[in-house]
């Protein structure tokens, strides 16, 4: 006796489901350690932005009072992006180390593709200025979202991240995490991209 298969089952549906609101979803496998700073390096203990320890136990990513570079990323849009929606955003578990700051995450996005040239500054949407409460209660998401950037399944990325002046105190970081509206239903041999 035979089981379904997955991928052909999800295939068969991508014509009988409706369009609706799509799925949110992250992108397995990026994380604070997928961050590179301006030379390509992954943050250590000495690189800027740094690997620090944020509280017992607990290492994260650390933009010192000062500095601006948070990081570069790079990846594919992934093949289940619903371009529908067309809606991506890298979101930052952060906090100001003081009471003085309140940094802002900005970004700048490239967006290369198949046959043809790669883009300008997508220019992202950044949200709200971290917490200046350097408690673990004032940590709080800070968003910067790829929406209505004509993203497409496929699609290469790169991310500049930079942060806004805050001369006192630093930007610590704890997790960093891409979500997106996925259709779920893509299996196709010969690419919808």
């Amino acid at each position: 006796m035979g089981g379904v298969n997955g991928a052909l089952f999800l295939k068969q549906l991508d014509e009988i489901i409706a369009d609706g609101a799509g799925f949110k979803k992250v992108v397995e496998g990026i994380g604070i350690t997928s961050l590179r700073d301006a030379d390509g390096i992954i943050p250590t203990a000495s690189t800027e932005p740094s690997v620090e320890a944020l509280e017992t136990n607990f290492d994260g990513v650390v933009v010192s009072a000062s500095q601006t570079d948070l990081g570069s990323l790079a990846f594919m849009v992934p093949r289940d992006f619903d371009a529908d929606k067309d809606y991506m955003a890298v979101r930052f578990l952060c906090n100001s180390g003081g009471t003085t700051n309140a940094p802002t995450i900005d970004a700048v996005l490239y967006r290369k593709r198949a046959g043809a040239v790669l883009s300008s500054d997508l220019n992202p949407t950044i949200s709200a200025a971290c917490s200046k409460t350097s408690a673990t209660t004032g940590t709080g998401w800070i968003e910067v979202v790829a929406s209505g950037l004509d993203l497409n399944p496929g699609d290469a990325l790169t991310w500049i991240f930079t942060t806004s002046a805050h001369t006192t105190d630093a930007l610590n970081v704890y997790a960093l995490e891409v979500e997106y509206y996925s259709d779920l239903v893509y299996n196709d041999r010969d690419d919808r991209a």
